[in-house]
């Protein structure tokens, strides 16, 4: 894996395949993820790469900052992607102004990574 841009791109890829698809299990197993991860993937609000690269940028923290931790991945794409404040983040981004950190489930993990 190529790093945090590369996994959303292929995951993206995955979960907007059409249900019906057949998605092999090695290409699962490339990503870490298993059928359950997969299907949680699926149930979550769409872009959720948008709003964590908003979100991550107003803790101060790059796209490159993230790639070093690719092991957040996942973690960061679920909470993000059930988050009951996603239509409030999206409406955020489209109108330019910040998003709500204080309501962020990933909030905790930003400040962290953010603090060193």
């Amino acid at each position: 894996m190529t790093g945090y841009k590369d996994f959303f791109e292929r995951i993206a890829r995955i979960v907007n395949a059409p249900r019906e698809g057949s998605i092999s299990d090695l290409e699962l197993s490339d990503l870490g993820l298993s059928r359950t991860d997969l299907a949680m993937l699926r149930s979550g609000a769409p872009n959720a790469r948008e709003r964590i690269l908003s979100m991550a940028s107003q803790f101060g923290l790059s796209e490159d900052d993230l790639k070093a931790h690719p092991e957040l991945g996942l973690e960061l794409a679920e909470k993000c992607g059930h988050c009951r404040q996603a239509k409030t983040c999206r409406d955020a981004i489209r109108s330019g102004v910040r998003l709500p950190q204080e309501k962020c489930p990933n909030s905790g993990l930003y400040a962290a990574l953010s603090e060193g």
